[in-house]
């Protein structure tokens, strides 16, 4: 008797340990995600008697949110050809599909999720295209600052809206996509 008590104590404990390497496995790749959408970008250029400054800087911040049926909706890309669309169900399961620009063929390729989870603000899931392929993918759900001016003491415009971003890669091209959140 006792060694099935052990047996379940063990078993209790490492189902534990597995929730929390799974948790803090997912906030370092929030973090990651979120450094790796941030940038920061200032040119000047001199010619005779003109000159030309630009500043741009993107800030991102990890948004979690209390219940999970929170971050169901339409999240669009406003430069580029991505959408996601989300559904939570009551009971918690979450379900997608949408589209990502084919940069071969200018063409949109159609989605679903599959095994989609969402831990603090990182979604997790695979993208099945209709050709059958699959594709993993890692995103953060967030709120986005783009500062714009001349320099940095020289601010334009800033605006912040939340959304779903993540790092798109085709061989050596690397994109930043954000989609923002429209309904």
């Amino acid at each position: 008797m006792s060694r099935i008590f052990i047996l379940i104590v063990v078993l209790v404990l490492s189902i534990g340990v597995s929730d929390t390497i799974f948790a803090q496995d997912a906030e370092q790749k929030t973090q990651n995600l979120i450094a790796a959408l941030s940038k920061t970008k200032y040119k000047k250029k001199e010619k005779k008697n003109i000159s030309f400054e630009l500043y741009i800087d993107i800030k991102n911040e990890a948004v979690v949110k209390n219940n999970v049926r929170d971050y169901a909706g339409v999240y669009e890309s406003t430069q580029a050809d991505y959408r996601i669309e989300l559904r939570v169900s009551a009971d918690g399961k979450i379900e997608g599909s949408g589209y990502d620009s084919d940069f071969d063929s200018s063409k949109k390729q159609n989605f679903t999720l599959k095994d989609a989870r969402i831990e603090g603000a990182l979604l997790t899931a695979t993208k099945v295209f209709t050709n059958g392929e699959t594709e993993k993918l890692e995103a953060v759900f967030n709120n986005r600052t783009v500062t714009e001016g001349k320099n940095p003491n020289e601010i334009n415009s800033r605006e912040t809206k939340y959304g779903l971003g993540f790092i798109d890669s085709w061989g050596t091209i690397t994109n930043r996509v954000f989609l923002e959140f429209k309904s």
